[in-house]
């Protein structure tokens, strides 16, 4: 369920808390799939795939985004498609030994 949509149109499904940046829209999206994913639900972890649409960020393995409702998302991977840091696409996971 969307909120609202970011400077390009896209729709945001949750606002978050990146290190060093203000609150900024994010989509956020649990990983669907496999057995892997599964898994990984019923030991009470579960991952998702984040969209930022910013100009630049300093987002890092092992940093922390918190969203709206207070939950913590570890970030696994942070990666910039275009190069240009425009659209920040990362990898988290909620649950495990962090929690």
């Amino acid at each position: 369920m969307a909120i609202g949509t970011d400077a390009y149109g896209v729709p945001v499904s949750a606002w978050a808390v990146v290190p060093g940046l203000e609150t900024i829209r994010a989509s956020i999206t649990a990983q669907r799939g496999g057995e892997e994913v599964r898994s990984m639900r019923a030991s009470g972890i579960d991952r998702f795939d984040i969209v930022l649409r910013i100009p630049v960020a300093e987002v890092n393995i092992g940093d922390r985004m918190i969203d709206q409702d207070g939950k913590a998302y570890d970030i696994l991977w942070a990666g910039d498609l275009e190069g240009r840091g425009r659209q920040i696409n990362l990898f988290a996971q909620v649950g495990g030994l962090n929690d």
